[in-house]
């Protein structure tokens, strides 16, 4: 097992790449191309997992548990096999492993919740960008233009992916530990989703 570092950085190089072939296929890898592509999903997708899967670690800790990222090699290749062949992502590189004695419904389920509300952050975070350079008339480039489009749009959906109510994912921690705070976290989430249209 490698060090918490280079697991976390194979996993977001994997997430990159798969995602790349998701969305423009394996010939993308030999586009003229690649570099701008590969850097819109790292500075979406990329940051987008990494942080949240951070922000669980970060919470975990200040709850009095000790925390490392490890990355899933079973999880690793089913993912680029589905990307390859179907075509269809299924985001589990690696996860943060929580090593704590005893941990509370409610501590589960802060620490559960802070990865989808580090997504939500990241949407605000882009939101403001293409918000700000409206107002001030700022004319982005074509490359951070999509970033921040893209990366709005992704880091919607992943917040709203792991706050469904399903066993394994944030959501059911969130859901088990309080209902109404899941509520009003799954609700905004979902507007935060549906409201991209509007925004662009």
């Amino acid at each position: 097992m490698g060090s918490e570092t280079e697991d976390m950085i194979i996993a977001m190089a994997s997430i990159v790449l798969a995602f790349a072939i998701v969305f423009w296929g394996p010939g993308v890898f030999f586009e003229q191309n690649l570099i701008p592509k590969l850097a819109i999903v790292l500075f979406t997708v990329g940051i987008g997992f990494i942080s949240h899967e951070l922000g669980h670690k970060w919470m975990a800790e200040r709850h009095g548990a000790r925390a490392r990222f490890i990355v899933w090699k079973e999880g690793l290749f089913l993912m680029f096999i589905l990307a390859f062949f179907i075509r269809i992502i299924f985001a589990a590189p690696g996860a943060v492993y929580i090593f704590k004695n005893y941990m509370t419904k409610k501590e589960n389920g802060i620490i559960s919740l802070t990865g989808p509300a580090i997504n939500m952050a990241l949407w605000l975070f882009f939101v403001c960008i293409l918000l700000g350079s409206s107002i001030l008339s700022i004319n982005l480039t074509q490359i951070v233009k999509e970033i921040a489009i893209f990366g709005m749009n992704i880091n919607a959906l992943l917040a709203v992916f792991n706050l469904l109510p399903i066993f394994i994912l944030d959501g059911a921690k969130v859901f088990n530990w309080d209902k109404g705070i899941w509520a009003v976290a799954f609700v905004i989430a979902l507007a935060m989703m549906f409201s991209g249209g509007l925004i662009v």
